[in-house]
């Protein structure tokens, strides 16, 4: 992060000229405002609340409870636990017994699996209901008394468990196919001393099949606990009143005593490349990716002008980088026919990030694609020119500039996922006008210089894996050819890149203007 840290602090020193070092750094740590629309609050508990007046669409309301909870809490022993939980949040709880919760629902119009459903990720676990009408408000209460339950008010009934297993069971045989099978191989080997190598969140069928229900309800009371909860709701609702309830039924949820550390794992760094190649008989085609890995923005710097400039950086670096991709992509002799390279987490992990190269080699020409995609990466560490960064400028701008446009066309689903990662990931929750006006700041005020020196310190020695999945049968180069294969484009003479801008105008001349040669009135 520090070398990161560097393009940042030269980032802010031309944003903020004339203010000194200190003030700078006091100004790097500042979260930035939050929309005014949004009322954020905290209960005694610890319970966090993101609640939101919104009429697209009118008389409906979105109903979120995310937590801060995932598969990497689990111990080997519980691995699974967190995404068996989740599917018991629908199988019985305090106020909705078996299957009453989804029944009750769907009488409201809300279906399960469309507008009803839950995701269990490695570090967290969200719950919606969507699309709820909310012109009555005992069908409000009762919603979210269905997010207090899933709180604090899970039955987890053992017979119910045990029907469960065999539906986790047949989730697992239907997605372990083909690139998931090599991919959950290959997670030890990119993910060395780290338990991001063994916490997929489908878990272990062992796991699944023997734990007793005494276990699943342990790992609830431990992890889903009101400091690690958010509820949002977003919709045609009456704020106060919805506050109000949510301080009702939540308020009295206690904190267990003692309660366990809530880490977060890091990812630690790995010298050299990393090499992790795997067929699968279901895999249907190559694909070749070359990642390098880097720290990234801590949580208490995400919602701040450094977090900001983050993501303006690596979404301009982005955008740049494709273009350059998508070109050679577009050529007859290409050796891939698809190249991507992204700036973004690594794989599981949100405590690592990656520059990402990916390809799809053509005529399986594995070593060529390796070739031409990690030298353009290289060519980016010589700069990215005025005009190309123009261009991803524009196209910024663009973007913020509709969403200012439309801002009074919002739908819930915008804001929901706003606060849903604010809470998760600590992210900034800024109103529309307010992320346009800093774009125009940013895009105005920083260099295509900085933007190329953060870039350049993405590119590393150290710190690569290269991920290769294909079907059985596929010849592929080893190990010893891919590093010799990089360190050939190491030891180029690699030329920086030309941007062949046309100046001339679209239209050479324009044609002589015509004549009016008569006039009638259509009325």
């Amino acid at each position: 992060m520090k070398s990161l840290f560097k393009s940042v602090a030269l980032m802010l020193t031309l944003l903020c000229t004339g203010l000194t070092a200190s003030a700078q750094m006091e100004q790097m740590g500042q979260p930035l405002p939050v929309d005014p629309n949004v009322r954020i609050g905290k209960l005694d508990n610890g319970l966090t609340y993101y609640l939101r007046h919104n009429e697209k669409p009118k008389g409906q309301a979105d109903f979120y409870i995310a937590q801060k909870v995932g598969s990497i809490l689990e111990e080997d022993n519980q691995r699974g636990l967190a995404h068996f939980l989740e599917h018991m949040c629908f199988n019985g709880t305090e106020n909705f017994p078996g299957n009453s919760l989804i029944q009750w629902l769907e009488s409201k119009g809300v279906k399960f699996g469309v507008n009803l459903n839950a995701i269990t990720g490695v570090d967290y676990t969200i719950y919606n209901i969507a699309n709820v009408p909310v012109a009555d408000s005992n069908v409000q209460d009762s919603v979210l008394l269905i997010l207090h339950d899933w709180a604090d008010g899970l039955l987890l009934d053992p017979e119910e468990i045990d029907k469960e297993r065999g539906v986790i069971h047949e989730e697992w045989r239907s997605t372990n196919v083909g690139q998931m099978r090599i991919i959950e191989r290959l997670l030890p080997t990119m993910y060395p001393d780290s338990k991001y190598g063994n916490r997929l969140p489908i878990g272990t069928m062992e796991v699944v099949d023997n734990f007793p229900p005494q276990a699943l309800r342990d790992y609830y009371e431990t992890w889903y606990r009101p400091d690690q909860q958010g509820i949002i709701v977003v919709g045609d609702i009456d704020v106060d009143r919805i506050e109000g309830k949510i301080k009702e039924m939540f308020g009295p949820i206690k904190m267990p005593e003692n309660p366990k550390e809530r880490v977060y794992y890091p990812v630690p760094d790995t010298e050299g490349t990393i090499f992790a190649i795997g067929t699968d008989p279901e895999q249907t085609n190559t694909i070749v990716q070359l990642m390098i890995k880097h720290d990234v923005v801590p949580d208490s710097l995400k919602n701040t002008i450094v977090g900001y400039i983050m993501d303006y950086s690596n979404d301009v670096i982005n955008q740049m980088l494709n273009a350059r991709l998508a070109e050679i992509s577009n050529r007859p002799d290409a050796p891939f026919s698809g190249a991507n390279g992204s700036v973004g987490d690594y794989i599981l992990s949100k405590t690592k990030g990656a520059l990402t190269l990916a390809f799809i080699p053509k005529d399986n020409d594995v070593i060529g694609g390796l070739q031409s995609i990690y030298r353009e990466a290289l060519r980016g560490t010589k700069g990215f020119t005025a005009s190309e960064y123009q261009r991803a400028k524009d196209e910024y701008l663009s973007r913020k500039e509709k969403r200012y446009n439309g801002r009074n066309d919002l739908d819930n689903d915008y804001y929901v996922q706003q606060y849903v990662n604010g809470f998760v990931e600590n992210d900034y929750i800024l109103d529309p006008e307010s992320d346009y006006q800093m774009a125009q700041m940013f895009t105005a005020m920083l260099p295509v210089e900085a933007i190329n020196q953060m870039f350049a310190e993405y590119i590393t020695p150290d710190n690569r894996v290269l991920l290769i999945v294909a079907p059985d049968g596929t010849p592929l180069p080893t190990e010893q050819q891919l590093s010799d294969a990089l360190a050939a484009v190491d030891g180029e003479n690699i030329e920086a890149y030309v941007d062949e801008v046309k100046a001339e105008p679209l239209i050479p001349q324009l044609p002589a203007p015509g004549k009016i040669t008569a006039e009638k009135s259509l009325a």
